[in-house]
């Protein structure tokens, strides 16, 4: 077993890059069809819920990448979670005052079959809700209708909420109870769906078999394989997603099976060890890793805002049905807004950072002691 410390290769990283940008693709087109194309609008009792399917793959990456955060850059809990707070901030503000805009756009335009579909109760809690990552605790579901996708920030505050108090203050019997009481506050959504994001943490943190780079990526190719298989023909279990009583998180079990797929194509990746200089092996050109990431660094920003973009073309333009030509104009109209909405973006988030500091040295001496830690 590799039990040497890891550091994610060039290789590797292009893997987590694609998979980040194509499950944020696949999202934004499969929920662009089901507007465009209601006749075969996949139905929740059946198998091939590609764009839930993608969401997991997000959480298996997600849970990866802070494993990996939290092992190479361990600057204890306070620091970690501003870094987290200011990411989540620094676009889910941003993507609930765009949601909030289309609203007003559709109840101003008041096309009944809109309202019906994007319009659910008083405007003002839901976004509160949402902003303050509540909007999934226990038998909520309460982001606005005319975003879906932000369900899953709530989800990721809180798992990185509950792996920060258990990482970072000494993993013993203190920092469980912290963590198990950040549990009881989530509720059982949120915690039967953290199966996935701890495949993803173990993914990283577990030692490896030794394998020849063949043998490693051929395994990698069949997992990744068998993520597409289990999503076209394991049916939804134990109950369909979007009902209650766990909505979104309905169909854990089968989310459990794509999660471990993915977790262990991501656990056989070539990870490289680090030199004790510091120096890392590279095995493609960093050029190209860097291309590349910044591409994928687009992944945020197309996943929170193409839902109430897609919607907002529908308002503008109306909706033309079974047509292939608006719905691909409204995928690519999509897709370039919401990417440059991401690239204005990314620099206000040390703007966030510094808020999150300024925050925390505020409080009071006892809670400043428990975030510094």
């Amino acid at each position: 077993m590799d039990i040497t410390r890891r550091s994610i290769g060039g290789s590797t990283s292009l893997v987590l890059d694609g998979l980040r940008l194509s499950a944020a693709l696949a999202v934004l087109c499969l929920h662009a069809h089901d507007m465009w194309f209601p006749s075969s609008m996949h139905r929740p009792d059946q198998a091939g819920n590609a764009s839930h399917a993608a969401v997991v793959v997000f959480f298996v990456l997600s849970g990866f990448v802070i494993a990996y955060t939290a092992s190479m850059r361990n600057a204890g809990f306070g620091p970690y979670m501003r870094a987290r707070l200011g990411r989540l901030c620094s676009m889910v503000v941003p993507a609930l005052l765009l949601t909030a805009m289309v609203e007003v756009a559709l109840r101003l335009q008041g096309d009944p079959g809109l309202m019906a579909l994007y319009v659910r109760g008083p405007f003002g809690p839901r976004y509160l809700m949402t902003g303050a990552f509540l909007n999934e605790i226990w038998l909520f579901s309460a982001a606005p209708p005319a975003n879906i996708a932000l369900w899953s920030l709530s989800f990721e505050f809180w798992y990185y909420l509950i792996f920060g108090l258990w990482f970072f203050n000494g993993r013993g019997w203190k920092s469980a109870l912290l963590a198990a009481g950040a549990c009881v506050v989530a509720g059982p959504k949120i915690v039967l769906m953290m199966p996935i994001w701890l495949m993803g943490c173990a993914a990283y943190r577990l030692p490896r078999p030794v394998l020849s780079p063949a043998r490693r990526w051929t395994a990698v190719v069949v997992l990744l394989a068998s993520v597409l298989a289990t999503i076209a023909i394991v049916p939804p279990r134990p109950f369909p997603i979007g009902q209650a009583p766990f909505f979104f998180a309905n169909q854990f079990m089968t989310d459990w099976a794509v999660g471990l797929s993915v977790a262990l194509a991501l656990w056989l990746l070539p990870t490289w060890s680090a030199h004790r200089d510091g120096r890392v092996s590279r095995d493609v050109s960093p050029l190209l890793v860097r291309r590349v990431r910044r591409l994928a660094d687009l992944t945020f920003p197309i996943y929170l805002m193409h839902y109430p973009l897609l919607v907002l073309w529908r308002v503008l333009f109306g909706t033309r049905f079974e047509d292939p030509v608006q719905y691909a104009q409204a995928v690519v109209g999509t897709l370039v807004v919401s990417s440059i909405l991401g690239l204005l973006l990314e620099p206000q988030r040390r703007h966030w950072d510094r808020f999150f500091d300024r925050l925390s040295s505020g409080m009071s001496t006892q809670w400043r002691g428990v975030f510094a830690r």
